[in-house]
């Protein structure tokens, strides 16, 4: 094995860093597919170029760098040596190659990667070198890669095939595939209540080339999930402030922060004292004996003043305003115009009282238990 892989003497963190590293480079994650995928787990060159949209070089280039480091090893079938149309050397997994897989979760998608290859269409030649004979793998290295049927449904390639079907044209169909596998893996059915999309990759460890919502919405598309509403509330209201759902006390929880952000404004103004001969001069000219806000801001803009542009208001009518009309139009417009302003900081004490719609949740559907 190379010092890639062997990292710093006593260095754990720095050697998991280097094989996660060594497995997740894309032709290198791409070969160990289709290894596993692979019917016997021992595919040709010809077949990993037949199936990978890469040329042959840089495979070949990538396949050694896996045998070097111990990944990957050639098994070559002598009896094959003198035919034209069968290959004679063939790549496979090593007992280190299987250890680092099972270690990074490779093989939990050895069923999944096994219907995707199943559902692939072969030239004829790489349906000659997939069938052609070849070496036994180390009983150890066949052990560890038999699919326990009993943990994925022996039809599921009938559901990789319907979605190579229908969305063959799609650069995230094998993502789709491997997301519909771990539906059915996971029972989610159509008598379950649904997984959110943040439950779905946490739950299921998904390695995706592709966005997951993207994934979801052609899974959708092709009624192989269906995306659930869930029940409550079509809309719920958070509070900034606490971070907590507040229906049922949407105004009251808004004029608390309200409450809180009147008093920083008053809070902000008292910092200043002044002079008792301060005075203001008007655009005319005029002196007065009223403290201006820009004095009052020690000549700089305070909330009030923010606020008073804002809602078009004199700067002594600002929390008055503020506590007319809608609280919660009041209290977030407020908010957006300090955060929009680099002069002054808002106060964690208030917040805006924002509306989100729950979150979807996705299940197999009906046609999907038909089709498996």
């Amino acid at each position: 094995m190379s010092d890639t892989t062997k990292g710093k003497p006593g260095n754990p963190f720095e050697e998991q860093r280097e094989m996660y590293e060594l497995l997740s480079q894309e032709t290198r994650h791409l070969v160990l597919q289709y290894v596993l995928g692979h019917p016997k787990h021992l595919p040709s060159l010809d077949e990993l170029a037949y199936l990978m949209p890469k040329n042959k070089a840089a495979i070949r280039d990538q396949v050694q760098r896996l045998r070097e480091e111990g990944i990957l090893e050639r098994y070559e079938y002598p009896p094959n040596e003198g035919s034209r149309d069968l290959p004679s050397q063939f790549y496979g997994l090593t007992e280190h190659g299987v250890e680092a897989l099972d270690e990074y979760n490779y093989l939990r998608g050895l069923p999944v990667a096994r219907a995707l290859y199943d559902s692939t269409r072969l030239s004829e030649k790489a349906s000659r070198h997939r069938n052609a004979p070849r070496p036994a793998l180390p009983e150890a290295v066949d052990r560890a890669l038999r699919i326990d049927r009993e943990d994925e449904p022996s039809d599921f390639a009938r559901l990789a095939e319907y979605v190579r079907e229908h969305k063959g044209n799609t650069h995230s169909v094998d993502d789709q595939i491997t997301v519909a596998g771990a539906f059915v893996r996971n029972d989610v059915d159509p008598d379950h209540d649904g997984l959110k999309r943040t439950a779905i990759a946490d739950q299921f460890d998904l390695d995706l080339q592709y966005e997951l919502r993207t994934v979801l919405s052609h899974l959708v598309e092709i009624d192989v999930l269906e995306r659930v509403e869930p029940s409550g509330p079509d809309v719920f209201a958070i509070s900034e402030r606490i971070d907590e759902i507040v229906n049922g006390r949407v105004e009251a929880e808004a004029r608390q922060n309200i409450d809180a952000l009147v008093e920083h404004v008053d809070d902000e103004l008292q910092t200043v004292q002044l002079a008792e001969d301060a005075a203001e001069w008007s655009d005319e000219g005029v002196q007065t004996t009223t403290p201006s806000v820009a004095l009052a801001d020690g000549a700089g803009r305070t909330i009030r003043s923010i606020l008073a542009r804002e809602f078009d208001v004199p700067p002594e009518r600002v929390v008055d305003y503020l506590r007319s009309g809608d609280p919660v139009d009041r209290l977030n417009t407020a908010i957006d115009a300090i955060e929009s302003s680099h002069e002054v900081t808002a106060s964690e004490e208030y917040g805006r009282i924002v509306f989100v719609s729950p979150a979807y949740r996705y299940r197999l559907s009906e046609t999907a238990l038909e089709v498996v």
